[in-house]
């Protein structure tokens, strides 16, 4: 795996790309934030996402670490944001295939009613050179991948899956 350059927490706002998805959620925001932090459930709601696993012990919190399997991507990520129920981030420190020097992905979690919660999810990216030109391939399958995953973690936590 590619090891990438660790970003903090600003890189989300200040990265070449910057990729934005929104979801509502049909549950209280201490269940969204909850399977956010059951690395075990990814496996669930996230689409495409064959494995998901703490690497480190404790397995929550700033300085934690945990491993992906997603749509082909291996990923290796370091938590830089825990705050329950507001913000969690990740800076990712290996990636398999190498389509980028640096990333980080950053949910915030919004109580809407006591009921229901918004995510404001966004993935930064410093790109490979050779990776520029899909940028709009990139947009597009993000954005579907998480349509589907919200839609799907909605289910999940309103017991209709």
């Amino acid at each position: 795996m590619a090891q990438m350059v660790a970003q903090d927490l600003e890189f989300a706002d200040s990265a070449p790309w910057r990729f934005d998805m929104v979801g509502s959620i049909g549950a209280p925001v201490e269940r969204v934030w909850d399977a956010f932090t059951d690395n075990p459930s990814w496996v669930r709601w996230f689409d495409k996402c064959t494995e998901c696993e703490s690497t480190s012990s404790p397995a929550g919190g700033v300085g934690s670490t945990r491993s992906i399997k997603v749509s082909g991507l291996r990923v290796d990520e370091r938590f830089i944001a825990w705050e329950p129920n507001l913000i969690w981030a990740f800076t990712v420190v290996a990636l398999r295939p190498a389509i980028a020097s640096a990333m980080v992905e950053r949910a915030r979690f919004t109580d809407l009613d006591g009921t229901k919660t918004r995510i404001d999810y966004r993935i930064a990216i410093a790109p490979r050179r050779w990776a520029k030109p899909l940028r709009t391939l990139f947009a597009r399958r993000m954005s579907a991948a998480f349509e589907v995953s919200f839609r799907q973690l909605d289910a999940d936590l309103r017991g209709t899956v």
